[in-house]
């Protein structure tokens, strides 16, 4: 493979698949409990790492870079913006249910 040098991926195969793995892992978990857009985009953009491996294709080996680049652009932008909106109001939300919990407790011990 003329393209899988080190000068481009200075680690190993092994331990590529491995990180790109743990990526999907941990950004999907991220995304199951917190349910941000940007942490969807992570989970999928980052173990995409792997597929210029797939080919010798010096366009596709482009094209990957291309769009990792705009995933993590993206991404950054969502974790600006739209997730951003999220946090107030489910802070909010929580701050509700603790007001909520301490009256009901403070009744009882009325």
């Amino acid at each position: 493979m003329k393209y899988m040098d080190n000068s481009f991926f200075p680690i190993s195969m092994t331990l590529h698949i491995i990180l790109a793995l743990l990526a999907l892992l941990v950004f999907g978990m991220q995304f199951i409990r917190f349910r941000k857009s940007h942490h969807l985009v992570l989970a999928i953009a980052l173990p995409c790492t792997l597929l210029p491996y797939l080919s010798d294709n010096q366009t596709f080996f482009y094209l990957i870079g291309v769009f990792e680049g705009v995933a993590l652009i993206l991404a950054a932008v969502l974790s600006q913006t739209v997730d951003r909106d999220k946090e107030p109001a489910e802070a909010a939300a929580g701050s509700e249910d603790d007001a909520e919990e301490e009256e009901e407790d403070s009744e009882d011990a009325e």
